[in-house]
């Protein structure tokens, strides 16, 4: 099996490792530089929001793959005020209600374009989360504290420099206290966490 993977980015491009059965194609997802049919089905990874065009890109999906199945990894903006990173960094909940289309409407796009059924799955995120995105401290919040995993997470490169400086004092002095423990402690003990990522996909 090959797994041809567009990307935009030079700098995205640059990091990727090689792989005998992966190639690497410097194109949008709005201009698939690939035939009609060429695909069994397209992946798109928490990328959806960075499309210039949406519906363009669903239809290339759509021509590249035939119809074929497609699969969304993407976050569900009506879980963000829930998560506690928010009491820390408020402008993540108008970022990410400005950045990700609500399930319903992301839905109806593919819907729309693919004309079958639309599902949805609930990805729970585990407690060992390797990759570095927004939610990976979910139950380790000493992991914030880190430039290194700040730097991987777009939300921190758009709040102000007040509001991170804020934001980081109150949580090291929380977890210096024992406030956030007495608060949110019981999310050390869990295995996995609902943190609002999911998995919209079209039904063959």
């Amino acid at each position: 099996m090959t797994i041809a993977f567009v990307e935009p980015s030079e700098t995205m491009g640059k990091q990727a490792s090689p792989h005998p059965n992966i190639s690497w194609i410097d194109a949008s997802a709005e201009s698939i530089p690939l035939p009609s049919r060429s695909a069994d089905a397209a992946i798109i990874m928490l990328a959806f929001h960075h499309f210039q065009d949406h519906r363009a890109a669903l239809q290339e999906a759509y021509r590249v793959t035939g119809g074929g199945q497609i699969v969304l990894f993407t976050y569900d903006p009506a879980k963000i005020a829930s998560f506690w990173l928010t009491e820390y960094f408020p402008s993540f909940i108008e970022d990410v209600h400005e950045t990700f289309l609500p399930i319903s409407a992301l839905t109806s796009e593919l819907a729309s374009v693919f004309t079958s059924e639309v599902a949805e799955i609930t990805f729970p995120l585990p407690h060992n989360l390797a990759d570095s995105f927004a939610a990976v401290g979910w139950g380790r919040p000493e992991y914030y504290l880190q430039d290194d995993i700040r730097s991987g997470i777009s939300s921190f490169s758009k709040i102000t420099q007040n509001e991170l400086a804020e934001g980081l004092f109150k949580l090291r002095s929380d977890l210096e206290t024992g406030v956030w423990n007495e608060r949110y402690g019981h999310l050390r003990k869990q295995s996995q966490y609902d943190a609002g990522y999911r998995f919209v996909y079209t039904v063959a």
